[in-house]
């Protein structure tokens, strides 16, 4: 049985900056953590920096790698998600108001 996540999780597709990496795309975001698709999924453990772009508003954050999944028959595409370690306090509030103008769609609350 999977139990319901601490924070709920919204398909949201957000630009990531990471630095000395080509820009990327989350699959949905949360208050603690963002599932991005790349090219070449980092490793699990791995520390990274970047930005996520909030509408006009760039929002710098350091997390760590906490999974990452190669697609089936694909050398490197997949997917990771990461779990934010440092990000600005006031990024739960503008993650809601953007949550606000873009419309909200609840993904995955089982996992």
């Amino acid at each position: 049985m999977h139990l319901p996540r601490a924070v709920p999780r919204f398909e949201h597709r957000l630009a990531v900056r990471l630095r000395g990496m080509l820009p990327l795309y989350t699959r949905d975001v949360s208050a603690s953590g963002f599932c991005a698709e790349m090219l070449q999924p980092m490793k699990a453990g791995d520390l990274v920096e970047g930005a996520l772009l909030l509408g006009d508003e760039e929002v710098p954050f350091q997390a760590r790698v906490m999974w990452s999944r190669r697609s089936a028959g694909e050398r490197t595409r997949g997917r990771c998600g990461v779990r934010f370690v440092t990000i600005g306090e006031d990024f739960q509030r503008r993650l809601e108001a953007f949550r606000r103008l873009q419309g909200r769609r609840l993904i995955r609350w089982f996992t």
